[in-house]
């Protein structure tokens, strides 16, 4: 494969993962077990209706699930990266990785 072929992969990269928000939100829950919408919320200095519709994109691509629960009687939302999304994740990785790599920056 030449540069140029990886070249064109990256014009194809992942839009979903692509959106600095959406990105963040992969990468805040990459290494946790889930994140309660509060916590991703603080986090990462978003509004509530602002991380809700990043949320619901990114759980359309199925790289996120929801649960709603109850947490001492309170209704709670926990996010977790599916097994798809954490694939996602390592593939955009790999893919800007290499052609960083091969920039030489």
């Amino acid at each position: 494969m030449t540069d140029e072929d990886d070249l064109k992969k990256l014009i194809k990269i992942n839009d979903i993962i692509h959106e600095p928000v959406r990105l963040a939100i992969m990468l805040f829950l990459f290494p946790r077990p889930n994140a309660t919408f509060p916590e991703i919320k603080t986090a990462l200095d978003l509004t509530s209706g602002n991380l809700s519709s990043h949320l619901k994109k990114l759980e359309k691509s199925k790289y996120v699930e929801i649960t709603k629960t109850f947490v001492d009687l309170k209704p709670t939302t926990v996010v977790s990266l599916t097994l798809h999304g954490r694939n996602a994740v390592m593939e955009y990785s790999t893919l800007l990785k290499t052609q960083l790599d091969r920039t030489k920056l």
